[in-house]
């Protein structure tokens, strides 16, 4: 999936959005339709058509920079984002049309409360999002895990080169169990014992993608065993006509989600994320030696 072009259930979820602009579009060549519709279908109307504006935006650009290599279902992307659309685009006009009244005391003061409420959530909304959006995608072992925002802990981290903020992609990165004997009886004993974070959620055992490349590629999933059924080939096919290239020109690890999904990650041989393929490699563990 190109990171280019929205999903078809992104933009499904613009729709009021352009169900209003065919409003406003029937009112500039039907000028009646204003004497038609009262006053309340009309705020409603408003406050619908800001507020999808501003949501759809925002949603684009959490998708494009929060969620890029069609990490989207892994991440939980729609999830939050279908919540904060029918809190902020449905319940926001609704409430709207049902308080307004022309002549009502205080009107208002009721529409700005229910305005401030609609900011409230569309924040929170918000925040919930970037919380949930990954910004790492570690290799641990033999596969990729991605850690979201509320589980990063970049004041731990070793290299300047690993920091994200607001607006950055999910970086790639490496990480491993400590090599000395003690370390790693310390470590798995308070993994185990006492709660304390795993290896993936380590940020300073963290190491640059770059710099552990060779040792990564070398874990790659075996390819040939990887497209043997009929279906791996044709997502394959249908990948590679999207990207261009050949197989050989990419390598394939599986890659497991927030929900513990399970994909097919796809980075190239210089170590360039690509993007994932909606297969569960689960069962798939020949690698390339």
């Amino acid at each position: 999936m190109s990171n280019a072009i929205v999903p078809l259930r992104l933009c499904l979820t613009s729709y009021p959005f352009l169900l209003t602009l065919k409003i406003c579009q029937a009112y500039s060549r039907y000028p009646i339709l204003l004497l038609v519709l009262s006053m309340r279908t009309r705020i409603a109307l408003r406050n619908l058509f800001i507020s999808q504006l501003l949501i759809f935006i925002f949603l684009i650009f959490a998708y494009l920079r929060w969620f890029p290599y069609s990490l989207d279902k892994l991440g939980g992307f729609y999830d939050t984002a279908l919540m904060l659309i029918f809190v902020d685009i449905i319940l926001g006009p609704l409430l709207v049309f049902i308080v307004y009244k022309k002549d009502k005391k205080y009107l208002s003061f009721d529409i700005n409360v229910l305005l401030g409420v609609q900011i409230i959530a569309f924040v929170y909304g918000a925040y919930a999002l970037y919380l949930k959006h990954p910004t790492y995608m570690v290799f641990v072992n033999d596969h990729y895990k991605l850690v979201n925002a509320s589980y990063s802990s970049p004041e731990k981290l070793n290299y300047s080169s690993l920091k994200t903020n607001f607006f950055s992609k999910p970086i790639l990165t490496y990480t491993e169990l400590p090599k000395n004997e003690n370390e790693l009886t310390q470590f798995i004993l308070g993994v185990d014992l006492l709660g304390k974070p795993d290896v993936q959620h380590r940020a300073d055992f963290y190491k640059p993608h770059s710099q552990e490349l060779s040792r990564i590629l070398s874990k790659q999933l075996n390819k040939i065993d990887l497209f043997k059924s009929q279906n791996a080939k044709l997502k394959l096919q249908q990948f590679l006509t999207k990207k261009g290239g050949n197989v050989s020109d990419y390598a394939f690890f599986p890659i497991i989600g927030n929900n513990q999904q399970r994909f097919l990650f796809v980075i190239t041989n210089e170590g360039e994320a690509i993007g994932t393929l909606d297969i569960n490699p689960a069962t798939l563990i020949a690698h390339i030696n």
